[in-house]
């Protein structure tokens, strides 16, 4: 007879598994992981280690050969710290992602899910455009317009 732990079955749940080469954690606070998250990421404040506030899944992928522990904050400067102190508690396989959430929902937008996703600054800007670009267009037919009301 085998027994599952109630924290294999949890990890189970989030999708993790002895196949599973990376661990994505969310280091923000719980509010921030709620409004917005990468998709698959598992929310653990950069409070809970100094805290020493240690969670299985981080456990389970410690200095792992072929296992990686990739962490992040909403951009990379305050995201250094706390990779930084998981290096110092002996953690040797921690990633810091390039940029932050901020930089990859700009790239990956699509892989980004919550209650509140900030639009990218690339489609915000595109439309921007293409609303000067109509607008333009609407003065152009306007001119045109009065131009052949004239005849």
């Amino acid at each position: 007879m085998t027994s599952v732990s109630a924290v294999t079955y949890a990890t189970e749940q989030l999708g993790l598994t002895d196949q599973t080469t990376f661990l994505l954690l969310d280091l923000r606070d719980p509010e921030d992981y709620d409004f917005w998250r990468i998709k698959d990421s598992i929310n653990y404040p950069a409070a809970n280690i100094a805290r020493d506030k240690i969670i299985p899944e981080l456990y389970r992928f410690k200095n792992k050969a072929d296992k990686l522990i990739i962490v992040y904050m909403n951009d990379e400067r305050k995201g250094t710290q706390a990779a930084n102190l998981l290096t110092e508690k002996g953690y040797d396989n921690v990633f810091l992602l390039s940029g932050g959430i901020e930089q990859f929902n700009e790239e990956f937008h699509k892989m980004v899910e919550g209650r509140n996703v900030p639009r990218p600054r690339r489609q915000i800007e595109e439309e921007e455009q293409r609303k000067k670009m109509e607008k333009s267009q609407q003065i152009k037919m306007r001119s045109q317009q009065k131009k052949m009301d004239k005849f």
